[in-house]
């Protein structure tokens, strides 16, 4: 836990170092004017993990299983807590952070299940070299626990919790129906208020940090200067001089706190989703370029491709095609280089998904004749004649 809590350490410092403006941005969280306790769930999110941490250490027995299984289920549901960590790795690879990086799939049409938005963020982790992070999420979250204590499909006796119509949670590499909650479970737990202990200071100490104002570069969207401002109560947002004109007249644009009406409010700006978008997706687009291969996890990946095919850009499709063939080419040059024959013809199986879908989206702006080939090179392997 230790590695893990200075990397989110880390992170933090690191993506100020790197635009302090975007992580400025990441801390305020903008998404439309409103309260800061209301326009977002984050605080309600510390705020209930602080009660449930009372009562967890309050309690024993049923009761500490409880109320344990409650604050565990609930860390991992808040998509505030993912969007500001993925972010923060963005910004440190150099990108812009976002409020709406892991909050819905596709073309903004279902939210995102825990498990999608921790498959999306891994490889932004891995990205930014935030490998005891990966660790802290493989070693504590567990589908089974929080799927079976928020549908009630569960039972407990004082040392024991025993699922019900669900899959056997697997520990050790065993399928278990059951376990200790003591040995397995409270640990997990008390790693997890570790973290959020860690998370939640890193946070609002960051906000409070900013106690005078503080002029940084800015991109927004074009390059320019921009005043963080401070207070005795820490960040009040930004702001950009004579940024806009109306009839003539200059004014200021940015996001700062509303004193007398007590909420964030947007000055002089507007918030295009379909520009954020763009601007997501060319950037993600630009990362995966750069990458020689996908690491940890092509789920990112795959939704990003999923996006681009709905929107039919010429551009995209045809910058997402050559990326699915060079992925696809990377997994073949390590098929031909394994020497263990079992190993190699698993190959195809990871392979061909790649090389189908390059097929699929980009065979009208693009030459597949050699990826085709390879397909059905492939094919041929996976079932000899």
């Amino acid at each position: 836990m230790k590695e893990a809590l200075s990397d989110l350490t880390t992170l933090f410092d690191e993506a100020k170092q790197k635009r302090e403006f975007e992580f400025v941005q990441t801390l305020i969280n903008y998404t439309g004017m409103g309260a800061k306790e209301l326009s977002t769930n984050l605080h309600e999110w510390f705020d209930a993990i602080e009660f449930y941490k009372g009562l967890y250490f309050q309690f024993s027995n049923k009761e500490k299983t409880r109320i344990g299984t409650l604050l565990y289920s609930t860390f991992f549901e808040n998509s505030d807590f993912y969007n500001i960590i993925g972010s923060l790795c963005k910004i440190k690879l150099g990108y812009k952070g976002s409020s709406y990086l892991f909050w819905k799939t596709k073309k903004y049409e279902r939210l995102l299940g825990i498990g999608e938005k921790q498959d999306f963020l891994l490889e932004l982790l891995d990205d930014a070299g935030k490998s005891n992070i990966i660790s802290f999420f493989e070693e504590n979250h567990y589908k089974e626990i929080r799927n079976s204590f928020f549908h009630s499909a569960y039972s407990l006796s004082d040392e024991e919790y025993f699922l019900h119509d669900s899959e056997p949670i697997r520990i050790g590499g065993v399928g278990q129906s059951s376990f200790n909650v003591a040995e397995f479970l409270y640990p997990k737990i008390e790693n997890i208020i570790l973290f959020f202990d860690t998370f939640k200071k890193l946070y609002l100490e960051s906000f409070t940090s900013y106690q005078t104002d503080k002029e940084v570069d800015a991109l927004f969207p074009d390059p320019c200067k921009a005043t963080i401002l401070g207070s005795k109560d820490g960040l009040k947002g930004f702001r950009i001089k004579n940024s806009v004109q109306f009839y003539g007249e200059w004014h200021d644009s940015g996001v700062w706190y509303d004193e007398k009406y007590d909420m964030w409010a947007g000055h002089n700006i507007r918030i295009n989703f379909a520009n954020v978008e763009t601007i997501e997706i060319q950037e993600s687009l630009t990362r995966y370029e750069g990458k020689e291969d996908i690491n940890r996890s092509d789920w990112e990946f795959q939704n990003l491709v999923d996006k681009i095919i709905e929107r039919r850009d010429a551009n995209e499709i045809y910058r997402a095609t050559h990326l699915l063939v060079k992925f696809g080419d990377v997994r073949l040059k390590k098929m031909i280089a394994e020497t263990n024959g079992f190993k190699q013809r698993n190959f195809p199986k990871i392979i061909l998904p790649f090389y189908r879908q390059a097929v699929e989206v980009g065979s009208k702006i693009m030459d597949m004749t050699q990826v085709k080939k390879n397909i059905e090179t492939l094919e041929k392997y996976m079932n000899p004649q």
